[in-house]
C-alpha cells in the first residue's frame, strides 16, 4: 500500500494507457472489422442500398477476416474466377466447404455457382478439381459444367444456343439424378442476359415453342427481376462491363473523394474565415489597450 500511495499517479497513468488500449482494440473490431459485416446483416440498410453496394460490403467485410454464413452465396453469384482462387487458396485439405464447420462456410456453394461444376462438399474433392481445371477460364468451367449435364454450348453462346440455355432455364424434372442444379440455372440465365438477350423479340421470332422454352422465358424474366443488368453484379466476362451507376453524372455526388471536396470547399473557408475575424478583433483589443 505504501509503494501505492508513492507512485499512485504513475499506476494511474498505466491503467490510463491500459483502457485507452482496450477502447482502441474494441474500436477497431466494432468500426472497421465487423463495419461490413454489421452493414450486410441490417435488413433497412439493405433494403435502401443497391445490390453492387450490397456487394462492396461483402467484399470489404471478407477482406478484413470476417465471413459470414452467407457470404458464400453472394461470393457465387457475384464472384468471378479471382473469387475461385481466392477460396481454395484458403481451404484446408481435409475439411468440408459446406454450412456447419464449413472452411469458409458455404464456400462449396460459392464454387459450385462460379465454375458452374459441383463435386461435393469435401475439401479434397475440389482440391483435385482445382488442379486439373485451375488453368481454364471461367467461361470454360461453365461450358464444361453444361457439358457434362448433357447440354452442348459454348460460353459466350452464340444465338443458336439460346433454345438450349432456355430449356435448362425450363427443365422442371425434380428428381435428383436427372434435375437441373439451380446454380446452372443461374449461369444459364447469366449466358442469355450478358449477351444482350431480347425474351420478347424471340417468342415473337419463334412461335411455336417447346413447352420448356416456353417456361424458360417465363423462369428468365422472373430472375430478371431479380439479377437485372443494371444492377451492374456478377456481369459475366463477355457482358457489358460498364458501370451502369457512373453512367448518370450526377450520382458521382455520393462518391467518398466527392464528399471529401465539397465539404473541404464549403468548411476551410468558413473555418479560415471566423480564424481571420478573430484574429483582427484580438489585434484590435490589444491596440486599444496599449492606447
Amino acid at each position: 500500500m505504501k509503494w501505492l500511495k508513492q507512485h499512485w499517479r504513475g499506476t494511474l497513468r498505466v491503467f490510463s494507457v491500459g483502457l485507452l488500449c482496450v477502447s482502441a482494440f474494441c474500436g477497431y473490431w466494432w468500426f472497421y472489422k465487423l463495419a461490413p459485416a454489421r452493414r450486410t446483416l441490417d435488413p433497412e440498410w439493405c433494403a435502401a442500398h443497391s445490390e453492387r453496394q450490397y456487394w462492396r460490403e461483402v467484399q470489404k467485410s471478407i477482406h478484413r477476416g470476417v465471413w459470414l454464413h452467407d457470404h458464400g452465396f453472394a461470393v457465387g453469384q457475384y464472384g468471378d474466377r479471382y473469387w475461385a482462387e481466392w477460396i481454395m487458396a484458403y481451404v484446408t485439405p481435409g475439411t468440408g466447404m459446406g454450412c456447419l464447420g464449413g472452411d469458409p462456410c458455404h464456400s462449396a456453394t460459392a464454387m459450385r455457382y462460379i465454375t458452374n461444376q459441383d463435386v461435393g462438399e469435401d475439401a479434397d474433392a475440389w482440391l483435385e478439381w482445382w488442379e486439373k481445371n485451375k488453368s481454364k477460364s471461367q467461361e470454360e468451367w461453365m461450358a464444361d459444367g453444361f457439358r457434362h449435364h448433357g447440354f452442348t454450348v459454348d460460353v459466350p453462346p452464340t444465338v443458336e444456343h439460346t433454345p438450349v440455355l432456355l430449356a435448362i432455364l425450363g427443365h422442371s424434372e425434380t428428381d435428383e439424378s436427372v434435375a437441373i442444379p439451380k446454380e446452372m440455372k443461374y449461369n444459364a440465365f447469366r449466358c442469355l442476359r450478358d449477351t444482350g438477350f431480347e425474351p420478347v423479340a424471340f417468342a415473337l421470332a419463334t412461335r411455336p415453342a417447346s413447352i420448356e422454352v416456353e417456361r424458360g422465358l417465363r423462369e428468365y424474366a422472373k430472375m430478371e427481376q431479380y439479377w437485372p443488368a443494371a444492377n451492374g453484379v456478377g456481369i459475366l466476362s463477355f457482358g457489358r462491363q460498364d458501370d451502369y451507376w457512373r453512367d448518370f453524372p450526377l450520382s458521382r455526388m455520393v462518391m467518398m473523394p466527392v464528399q471529401v471536396a465539397a465539404y473541404v470547399i464549403v468548411f476551410c473557408p468558413l473555418l479560415l474565415g471566423v480564424g481571420l475575424i478573430a484574429w483582427s478583433l484580438r489585434k484590435k483589443k490589444q491596440t486599444a489597450t496599449s492606447v
